[in-house]
């Protein structure tokens, strides 16, 4: 799955997922990408990007990096209909990539970067999480 130039590997975590709905990446064409049927355990994507600099600053690039505006860098995760199942479900879950840092540079211009972080599977109603999910960044090995 990672392209020439991917420096950076991220490491997203969908804990306690609803058991028997289908997961995957959805790359720029909205295409699932490692459909995952859910048992309810946690469900781990391995999303390779890269960072590069821009006219304005390093910044996020890649098959799985969508933009919005200038700035805002994400990625989806699909469940249900959206990742490819047929069911009642078709939802996506945005996930928020980091802004760089000086640390985040170095160690993709070096021997590469692993960034981590993780949410919840399953919203209130009980049913996949969708919307804009806060999640956390945080090094990895």
């Amino acid at each position: 799955m990672p392209a020439a130039g991917d420096n950076v590997i991220l490491r997203l975590s969908v804990l306690s997922p609803p058991t028997g709905v289908a997961h995957s990446l959805q790359d720029k064409n909205s295409t699932p990408v490692d459909v995952r049927m859910s048992t309810g355990k946690t469900i781990r994507f391995e999303i390779p990007i890269r960072l590069e600099p821009g006219k304005t600053g390093y910044r996020f690039l890649g098959d799985f990096v969508r933009t919005e505006g200038k700035i805002r860098r994400f990625a989806y995760v699909a469940t249900g209909q959206q990742a490819g199942q047929h069911t009642e479900w078709s939802r996506r879950a945005k996930v928020d990539l980091p802004e760089p840092t000086p640390a985040m540079i170095k160690a993709a211009t070096g021997a590469g970067l692993v960034l981590e972080a993780a949410y919840e599977g399953t919203d209130a109603k009980g049913g996949p999480t969708c919307a804009t999910v806060k999640v956390d960044w945080k090094n990895g090995e």
